[in-house]
């Protein structure tokens, strides 16, 4: 299993690759994966010229912007050796920010000194300044700070090994980059994502993400992101689905833009990633050309880390192809220098790496002397390991108990919001009730007059409607008396019974509202508790709409509804429209009879 060492992902904007080195079986392997800053986390000197003349610049200014910004690059200048230091300079740039309220600046202190205490795998603290990162950049909706404090964030939670987390704030970030199109930006978190899901063994979904973060990076002309997502999708293909000739290809891309770009760290890197592919593809003639022009690289560049790296995979190598001498010469270099700079993961495979040289020698004695230390180191590093645990845990259970309390604070703003502007409404009412109140006074007798008014209006208005229905009904019952005098006199026995019952039929429909109850209390009889569940799920129904969805449910048209209530038929389609808004399926395709048939 590789063990992924994350540094500030994409806050620093300076992204490196960092290079891992894991013992498996008996072999010595090396591994890199994923982009980030070696030389931000392995780093051990800064340079001089540089820190002194900010040293200088510091002394000499008086504008507190000025001095806080020198303060935080000297924080990043010595982070990676010095990180105590960092914390010291980030300190005094928190404490000139917070005094003249400069919310940005604080900000960006805290964010460094989360950074400073990541070095120190100090989690706690780091976890603390974070939040308190995150929490003062929503408070002054920064949303770009919002977004760092986040990335910053993400990066603990990954160090602790919870990735869901990190996903969780990794696709945040995603959100918001995609929102205000920052292409760049979103692409580097979409490599963050990938990082995410390998870290969780979900190889092919991490290898989907980095080779998007790869095609964002052609599209901007992102030759620094082309060359990171190259090496880290070289690196999956490499360490987990063993294809070390498609890895070779991708590490070769890698170097070529490295090469353009004048890159010469991260070309040593490329160099020994290319080296190991040509040492698992058996090509071993390719591998030392590849090997020593990365070691002299890193022997340029003042960096211990890697050319002890270097060193120790030169040396396994050589005790492959059975050159003990060689082997065993690099190993101690290797060795020596891992345990100068006390990294403690290079020190374990440089143990490794000479345990098994001398078992080769049959030098039992010294084989067991390294492997006693790679023990002792295995034991630190699994302490170290069990550290992270606790902090994952206990991070686990602050985030919980902090999104509580955020929600109870949240809860009590609103109630307190709700509560202000209710007072200030009732206020405003009060105020306007009290200088209208002459003029409600005066308006109530005129609004009883009109009321009186519009109920004799009403009252005439029914009176007239229940006349004319009356006359109408008059006029029904004379014109069939007509009828049956006209056929009487006329027609012969047969035809006068048939032209009776015809005028009969016309009667009982015109007694609508005798048959409409009778049909009720008969529906109710065979469909028992219809409208009953019809109400309680939709009690603004009418009493007609009640009638209607009885006369559907047993499945009739339109035009039978109009034949039997005398109803037009647009009027019933109308009608139907209405109901099907009422019932809540007026925009699917759902059928209206199908529908109450289920009820």
């Amino acid at each position: 299993m590789i063990c992924n060492l994350m540094p500030i992902r994409y806050i620093c904007k300076d992204l490196c690759t960092i290079l891992i080195m894991e013992k498996r079986g008996n072999c010595l392997k090396l591994f890199l994966v994923f982009t980030f800053s070696v030389a931000i986390l392995f780093g051990y000197s800064q340079d001089t010229g540089t820190f002194d003349s900010l040293s200088k610049a510091l002394i000499q200014t008086n504008d507190e912007k000025t001095k806080i910004n020198i303060l935080l690059t000297l924080s990043s200048e010595v982070e990676r050796s010095q990180p105590e230091n960092g914390i010291n300079y980030a300190a005094s740039a928190l404490e000139i920010a917070i005094k003249h309220h400069l919310s940005k600046e604080t900000i960006l202190s805290y964010i460094h000194l989360s950074k400073c205490h990541i070095r120190l795998s100090n989690y706690s603290e780091a976890m603390n300044f974070a939040e308190l990162a995150i929490d003062l950049a929503k408070e002054s909706e920064m949303k770009d700070e919002t977004a760092r404090s986040r990335a910053l964030l993400a990066l603990i939670y990954y160090e602790l090994g919870n990735y869901e987390q990190s996903a969780k704030l990794d696709f945040e970030n995603l959100s918001y980059y995609e929102q205000i199109d920052n292409k760049k930006e979103t692409g580097l978190v979409l490599g963050n994502i990938g990082i995410d899901f390998i870290s969780q063994n979900n190889y092919e979904k991490g290898l989907e993400y980095l080779k998007k973060s790869f095609d964002i990076a052609v599209a901007t002309n992102d030759y620094h992101g082309m060359a990171y997502q190259y090496n880290n999708i070289a690196g999956v293909y490499s360490e987990y689905f063993n294809d070390h000739k498609i890895a070779l290809g991708y590490y070769k891309e890698a170097l070529e833009i490295n090469k353009k770009l004048g890159d010469k760290q991260q070309q040593g890197i490329y160099l020994m990633n290319i080296g190991n592919c040509y040492s698992r593809l058996n090509q071993n003639d390719s591998v030392m050309p590849n090997y020593i022009e990365a070691s002299k690289i890193f022997k340029n560049l003042n960096n211990p880390n890697l050319f002890s790296d270097c060193q120790t995979l030169i040396g396994d190598f050589y005790l492959k192809t059975h050159n003990l001498p060689l082997s065993l010469c690099y190993a101690d270099t290797g060795f020596i220098i891992s345990k100068n700079i006390n990294i403690k993961e290079n020190l374990k495979a440089a143990a490794n790496l000479l345990h098994r040289i001398y078992l080769n020698k049959k030098d039992t004695i010294q084989a067991y002397k390294y492997s006693i230390i790679e023990n002792e180191i295995k034991d630190s590093l699994v302490i170290l390991q069990n550290q992270k645990e606790v902090y994952k845990l206990e991070s686990q259970y602050n985030y919980e108990k902090k999104d509580k309390i955020k929600q109870i604070a949240r809860q009590k703003k609103e109630t307190l919001m709700l509560v202000t502007i209710l007072s200030l409404v009732s206020g405003l009412v009060i105020t306007l009730l009290f200088f209208s109140r002459h003029r409600i006074k005066s308006k109530i007798v005129y609004l009883e007059k009109q009321s009186i008014e519009k109920e004799l209006q009403f009252k005439d208005k029914e009176l007239t409607i229940n006349l004319i229905s009356l006359i109408k009904k008059n006029e029904l019952l004379t014109e069939i008396s007509h009828k049956l005098f006209e056929i009487g006199k006329s027609a012969k026995k047969d035809e006068t019974i048939e032209a009776i019952n015809k005028i009969h039929r016309e009667l009982r429909n015109s007694a609508d509202d005798k048959m409409l109850k009778e049909f009720t209390l008969r529906f109710q009889e065979i469909h028992s508790g219809f409208y009953e569940v019809l109400l309680q799920k939709f009690p603004e129904l009418t009493q007609n709409e009640l009638k209607l969805c009885a006369f559907l449910r047993l499945n009739m048209s339109s035009k039978e509804i109009s034949d039997l209530t005398g109803q037009r038929i647009l009027t019933l389609d109308q009608a139907r429209y209405r109901l099907r808004k009422k019932l809540g399926i007026s925009n699917s395709e759902v059928n209206l009879v199908t529908f109450l048939s289920q009820i």
